[in-house]
């Protein structure tokens, strides 16, 4: 059973009226890996308390999944919660018609996804709808999409972050749908954990540099990460390589869905990971050098990770532009929206759980924000009038910052600060029907979200 792109961003619009973590996959008779979302039971507290959560795979780490770059996957879905469930697939440049899709509750209800990555990078797949809850719930899975020819010595280790909003009990809590909170800052966790788990203590491989994935799968927090005892080389950003430089004692800073990959070296001994949260700073997990005796790892100089075939930038000059204008929440500036068709007034819009809207539609709508034919490059001008920096995600491509230049780094998600402007450059390559959103899960689910086509040139 395969979801159309198109069905899933019309039923959206309905919907607004080295040590690895566990592999939890289960490779079928007929080659698919099997991932089932479905209820576990986790220990992220110190005592003995328990927190009920949702999870793809069996837990109690977050899975993850290994595909390669240019080999084709195949993946089956089996929901086994109560509801039925919308997923994505954040960062990957793969066909519409599958990174996106619905899996009805039921077993009988399967779902295969069959595509070709073509970048490798580290990449995630996670809710697109009710996503404040499915998403708190711990409803999320990475992806990593190794390249065709890896680097050479390197270990592997995934580190996903996330903030939990507990009660004292363990138990998750419960203030889903609330509207303050989803016109306000979001659900803000309390308690920090590193694949599930309080401060762990995971393994460096002995006489290797360890490349460490690192996910931030937060409703909202952006994540300010900081290392004691060793200098991480930053050398990929939401899996496109960069240009590898150390972090020289400054914070890794990742909105809610960006990923990030460090070198890491185990010959200085442990290395403390801590967020850095302006009033105080918070120790989340150690790595820990499985040889402490080992020599040290040694690296090119020149080392890089090879570049993934992204479309080059047509001439700017040339380029259509097309404006985003980001409303609503506190102090936003939002007195009415089109919802159902229909404008709005904000208690209406509020009353249906919405309070964001991007050009002055509350959530997805019948026809696109725009449409670009493949090959066409275009420049969203971003204007972002709430109160709130907002991380803007694009779905099925990667964008470039452009000021005077493009910044020559290709990114799938943006921060715009409060009250801010940014232009956004991107080539259209990727036939399909795509959203444009907000990656806070509340304003997402309240509003932050319109989709764009691309139209295949050829035919």
């Amino acid at each position: 059973m395969t979801v159309n792109r198109r069905h899933f961003l019309g039923a959206a619009a309905m919907l607004a009226a080295m040590p690895r973590l566990a592999i939890a996959e289960t490779l079928t008779a007929d080659g698919f890996i099997e991932l089932r979302a479905g209820p576990a039971t986790l220990k992220l507290l110190e005592d003995d308390a328990k927190t009920s959560a949702w999870l793809l795979g069996p837990g109690p780490e977050p899975a993850v999944l290994r595909a390669k770059q240019g080999l084709e996957f195949k993946l089956r879905f089996i929901n086994d919660l109560p509801q039925e469930i919308w997923l994505h697939f954040f960062g990957v440049r793969g066909p519409s018609d599958v990174m996106s899709i619905n899996v009805p509750s039921g077993a009988d209800h399967a779902v295969d996804c069959v595509f070709t990555p073509p970048d490798a990078g580290t990449f995630w797949i996670g809710p697109m709808a009710d996503q404040s809850k499915t998403r708190d719930m711990g409803l999320y899975a990475v992806l990593v999409v190794e390249e065709a020819e890896p680097p050479l010595g390197l270990a592997d280790i995934v580190l996903v972050l996330d903030d939990w909003k507990l009660e004292d009990s363990g138990a998750i809590e419960p203030s889903f749908g609330d509207v303050e909170i989803m016109v306000g800052e979001g659900r803000l966790g309390n308690w920090f954990t590193v694949n599930n788990r309080y401060r762990p203590r995971l393994q460096l491989a002995a006489g290797r540099f360890t490349r460490a994935r690192i996910l931030n799968a937060a409703n909202v927090r952006v994540m300010s990460l900081v290392f004691k005892g060793y200098d991480p080389m930053l050398i990929a950003r939401d899996g496109q390589p960069v240009k590898p430089a150390g972090l020289e004692g400054q914070a890794l800073v990742l909105a809610p869905g960006q990923r990030a990959d460090l070198l890491i070296s185990p010959e200085e001994g442990d290395v403390y990971m801590a967020f850095d949260l302006f009033e105080d700073v918070v120790e989340i997990a150690y790595l820990i050098p499985a040889d402490r005796n080992a020599p040290p790892p040694v690296i090119a100089d020149n080392f890089t990770l090879p570049a993934n075939p992204l479309p080059p930038l047509g001439d700017l000059a040339q380029a259509r532009r097309v404006n985003l204008v980001l409303e609503g929440g506190i102090k936003g500036g939002l007195k009415s929206a089109m919802l159902n068709g229909a404008e709005r007034d904000l208690r209406t819009l509020l009353e249906n759980g919405k309070g964001w809207a991007i050009n002055g539609v509350a959530g997805p709508a019948p026809e696109p924000l725009f449409s670009a034919t493949t090959g066409e490059t275009i420049i969203l001008d971003v204007d972002n009038r709430t109160a709130f920096a907002q991380p803007i995600h694009i779905h099925g491509h990667v964008w470039q910052v452009i000021a005077a230049e493009p910044s020559g780094q290709w990114q799938d998600t943006a921060m715009v600060a409060a009250g801010a402007r940014i232009a956004l450059a991107f080539v259209a390559s990727n036939p399909g029907l795509w959203a444009l959103h907000g990656l806070v899960a509340e304003r997402a689910d309240g509003g932050l979200m319109r989709s764009f086509s691309v139209i295949d040139s050829a035919g």
